[in-house]
């Protein structure tokens, strides 16, 4: 056969192929998550009530997030977010096969649980979604604001459905690693909730087996993994609503916290321009056995202090630290500086310039003590 041929035997329309009309079976989710039928298809979703925990004020929520943004949010309608996913990477080919969402309802924490019952059928769990983001004031998330939320509004796209009006997300991961960073190095949410509100999971699928749990029930129809899904997935929503809560009585001193919390409380105040609270903060920081932390604890308080004009104090704080630091050349120079041109006391300030040597230019550093044993001079010379 020529070339020719060859063409014409694509040119040819296809032979029509006689299929049969079989009826849609039903999911085998069913099994586990009776559908509901919603004007966008059948929804599988599961809903669970427990008491609500007491959210902080919003005026606390914009220290939290570091943003005025969220300080006019009513907090009566807050929408917890966490997803389930077939992978961890994102992008247009991971899918949130498990939408989990949480908010407060007659004074119950209620969560709903939007279960994927097969790819292609992502609609349904869209148009609740959108529905429940149309009614709250704010998101609030674990990690949400740079995973999960990108992951459903790229759904949306791609399910060509206008995506729900956007909302202030507050992401606790980032107000946790504030909070806790000089207490827990680890961040991760069931590191913290255990670290602050004493749950220990028992029996719980690790996150890393959530996708295979979703492949798993894809190719046998298998559903019994899929309920340690929901059960993981429940767990963090509640922590991330418990641990709202947590924070926001941290802040507001209503629960005792160690020394260590007090030193991210304290930095936090200072960049939310609160520094009366961060003194509270910082001063009980400074109790703590961990010499690092007493150490940076004292010199943010001189920070604080020398901001609010008391320099007799912040000289007193960073003359505590020094014992602390390892390698205190760079406080030397805030000491001679501050007695220098704040307190003048030329005779501190040279003692202290004299030590600051390593961190300054050789010719800079050597003004700086000339300059310091001339005032020196004068001063004993006018006595």
């Amino acid at each position: 056969m020529d070339f020719k041929a060859k063409l014409g035997l694509l040119a040819r329309p296809p032979t029509p192929v006689m299929t049969e009309l079989t009826p849609r079976r039903e999911s085998p989710l069913s099994a586990l998550i009776a559908p509901t039928s919603t004007n966008a298809g059948p929804l599988h979703v599961v809903a669970t009530k427990s008491e609500a925990p007491v959210f902080p004020p919003a005026s606390t929520l914009g220290v939290l997030g570091l943003d005025d943004a969220y300080s006019d949010v009513d907090t009566s309608r807050l929408l917890f977010l966490d997803t389930e996913t077939t992978g961890l990477s994102g992008g247009a080919g991971t899918l949130p096969f498990l939408v989990g969402l949480a908010f407060v309802e007659d004074g119950e924490l209620v969560v709903e649980q939007l279960h994927l019952s097969g790819p292609g059928a992502e609609r349904p769990i869209l148009a609740r979604l959108s529905e429940r983001v149309e009614a709250a004031s704010a998101l609030v998330s674990f990690n949400g604001r740079s995973f999960d939320w990108p992951l459903l509004r790229t759904r949306f796209v791609m399910n060509r459905l206008a995506p729900p009006p956007p909302r202030v997300h507050l992401d606790l991961l980032h107000a946790s690693r504030r909070v806790l960073r000089h207490w827990q190095r680890e961040t991760r949410l069931c590191t913290v909730e255990g670290a602050v509100l004493d749950v220990h999971r028992v029996g719980d699928l690790d996150g890393s087996q959530v996708p295979a749990a979703w492949f798993d029930f894809l190719r046998t129809g298998r559903v019994a993994t899929l309920a340690r899904v929901l059960s993981h997935n429940l767990q963090d929503l509640r922590s991330t609503a418990g641990l709202l809560a947590w924070l926001g009585a941290a802040w507001e001193q209503r629960v005792g916290v160690v020394p260590e919390v007090s030193m991210g409380l304290g930095e936090l105040a200072e960049r939310a321009r609160q520094p009366l609270k961060a003194e509270r903060f910082l001063e009980h920081a400074t109790t703590s056995e961990m010499v690092d932390v007493k150490a940076r604890a004292l010199i943010a308080m001189g920070r604080v202090l020398r901001k609010r004009g008391a320099l007799e104090l912040a000289a007193s704080a960073w003359e505590r630290a020094l014992p602390c630091c390892e390698d205190a050349a760079g406080l030397h120079l805030a000491l001679a500086r501050l007695y220098e041109h704040r307190l003048r006391d030329a005779h501190a300030a040279e003692r202290h310039a004299v030590l600051a040597r390593p961190v300054e230019a050789p010719l800079v550093h050597a003004r700086r003590v000339a300059r310091l044993a001339q005032k020196r001079q004068l001063v004993l010379s006018m006595r």
